[in-house]
């Protein structure tokens, strides 16, 4: 046991506790006494490690728990590992799997963190004391890899997991954390560094192996959606096991969010829509039936974002402002400021309708995604626990200076695009603080979306320019595109047009239909559904001549407006 040894050292601030004083209800917070109990589902239960405990019910929530982490549902993972220690107060897995669902920078849940993981090495510790055999191999390894998670980073837990599954070659789930945990992501070329590519592999090594497992089949959909990927790839790989889920479990909402958005990368809006309609919705039941808040079904969040997004679009203009309006106005209390749902709604959810407004050219466009961002008064973004309220005033002022030059008013777009800069990097100077609450992702998209939306300003203000002036804008949109992303973590893209957009038009009004073309098809690549960018493709066409080409493009811009 050398290795608990050397993670016990690293563990200063757990304070070991004695078995006789450890209450279960600790580590359960006090949210989860108003809600139903989580639900059981046989499918979600099967191919799962056994476990050790005095109770089968709590052998099945632990299994349970383990396929709602497969299928990004952290918090119903929590829920059911908090049933199983209820019913095996001794459980060890059920702490391991309190301490997995929790893992992330989740500060409303951190002390119940910190006492399942105390709770769990304290189980082992005391095994150690008394030389018994309670618990296998295997579930001490997934300790060690859990413990290294929060104590060592993601590397070394992926190294330990990695060790398990070599171990323990029949063990489906140490395999895929190791490969989650492993990979390094993409360059900016969107192609995959040497971690990602092997873990790629891997996991589609799994997959042909175990075809309709569903944790495999998970893991490699929301794995694979995150990527970069456009074209046949994501079509041919990743769409149709995201299509078989469904198939499998059609009332199941993690499986048609990930759906919707593996459909909106590859281009599919109407499918897309039809998902997150059904997600929404079956979000909305577990709610009701459960008795969850909002502010604990971040899937409910992420669907609707995703509709404004792909309503938008697809120019159905009302429909994406209808839903906008809706989640401005949500009110989040004090208490649950860092919960993910919150999180999502004060920096995703209260912007969407001026967001949205990003990709309109009229003044009153503009005019009402400012009001759109007063929807709630200044106390309700908790200035003094979040930072949203910074990014809502620089979108403020971004929609300020896009009146300005909707009127040409060169000299005031200047002086207030001066003001933007300086509040998005007063906002970017609260990195370090910002890493280190729950929102840190949204501070990354919101920081990042800002960068493209400050070179994008100064393309148009450039244009309102002439001479060498007016021809910079063209370097200034290019600067833009390179900082567009593709979608991850299942959200939308936070501006909804891409930025090749804007550069396909001022080709266009320079007279070089063959690069505008070219740019817009670009943007195609970028945001396969956006009507806008498919319309200007095809006027480029016409101009080159392409009749053919143009033709084929009307058909594809029918259906994506249908």
């Amino acid at each position: 046991m050398k290795q608990l040894s050397l993670l016990l050292l690293v563990l200063p601030f757990f304070t070991s506790l004695r078995a006789e004083e450890f209450k279960v209800a600790s580590v359960i917070h006090p949210l989860l006494a108003k809600m139903s109990p989580p639900k059981v589902s046989e499918a979600f239960g099967k191919g799962h490690m056994a476990v050790s405990t005095s109770s089968e019910e709590a052998a099945k929530h632990v299994a349970q728990g383990m396929a709602r982490l497969n299928t990004a549902w952290d918090f119903e993972a929590y829920r059911h590992f908090c049933e199983a220690a209820k019913l095996d107060p001794d459980c060890l897995m059920a702490y391991w799997g309190i301490t997995m669902s929790l893992a992330g920078s989740e500060h409303e849940f951190f002390e119940q963190r910190r006492l399942a993981m105390d709770r769990m090495l304290d189980l082992l510790e005391s095994e150690e004391a008394k030389k018994e055999d309670r618990w296998t191999d295997l579930e001490r390894g997934y300790v060690q890899g859990a413990g290294a998670l929060l104590t060592q980073g993601v590397r070394v837990s992926g190294e330990i997991f990695k060790a398990v599954s070599k171990k323990f070659p029949l063990d489906i789930q140490s395999r895929l954390f190791s490969l989650f945990l492993l990979r390094d992501g993409y360059d900016k070329l969107g192609k995959p560094l040497v971690g990602q590519l092997q873990s790629n592999e891997g996991l589609l090594e799994i997959l042909r192996a175990n075809p309709d497992n569903l944790s495999v089949m998970s893991f490699w959909v929301s794995s694979q959606a995150e990527a970069p990927l456009n074209g046949p790839g994501l079509r041919q790989d990743v769409l149709p096991i995201a299509r078989k889920l469904i198939r499998l479990h059609p009332d199941y909402p993690p499986f048609q969010l990930m759906l919707t958005h593996v459909e909106a990368k590859c281009g599919n809006a109407a499918l897309a829509i039809q998902s997150a309609l059904k997600a929404v919705k079956l979000y909305e039941a577990y709610m009701s039936s459960g008795k969850v808040s909002v502010f604990d079904c971040e899937g409910w969040v992420r669907s609707k974002l995703y509709l404004i997004n792909l309503y938008e679009t697809k120019g159905e203009h009302d429909e994406a402002l209808d839903i906008a309006r809706g989640l401005a106005g949500v009110k989040v209390s004090k208490e649950r400021v860092f919960s993910r749902g919150a999180g999502l709604l004060m920096w995703e959810g209260r912007t969407a309708g001026a967001r949205i407004m990003m990709g309109r050219s009229d003044k009153a466009s503009f005019y009402e995604g400012q009001e759109i961002l007063e929807t709630l008064p200044e106390e309700q973004w908790h200035k003094e626990q979040s930072f949203a309220l910074f990014y809502r005033d620089c979108l403020a002022f971004y929609l300020g200076v896009r009146i300005a030059v909707s009127v040409k008013d060169i000299e005031n777009g200047k002086i207030l695009s001066k003001d933007l800069l300086k509040r998005a990097q007063a906002l970017e100077g609260k990195q370090e603080l910002a890493s280190k609450t729950s929102t840190y992702s949204s501070w990354l998209r919101a920081t990042n979306t800002l960068g493209i939306a400050i070179a994008e300003l100064r393309g148009m203000l450039a244009e309102l320019e002439s001479g060498a002036t007016k021809l910079s804008a063209k370097n200034w949109y290019i600067a833009a595109a390179d900082r567009q992303g593709r979608p991850a973590n299942l959200l939308p893209p936070t501006i909804d047009y891409p930025m090749e957009l804007r550069l396909g038009d001022f080709h266009y009004s320079q007279g070089d239909f063959e690069n505008a073309g070219k740019s817009f098809r670009e943007g195609l690549n970028v945001r396969p559904n956006h009507l806008q960018t498919l319309k200007g493709y095809q006027k480029a066409l016409v101009k080159l001549g392409r009749t053919d080409d143009s033709a084929l493009l009307a058909k594809r811009i029918q259906a994506v407006a249908n």
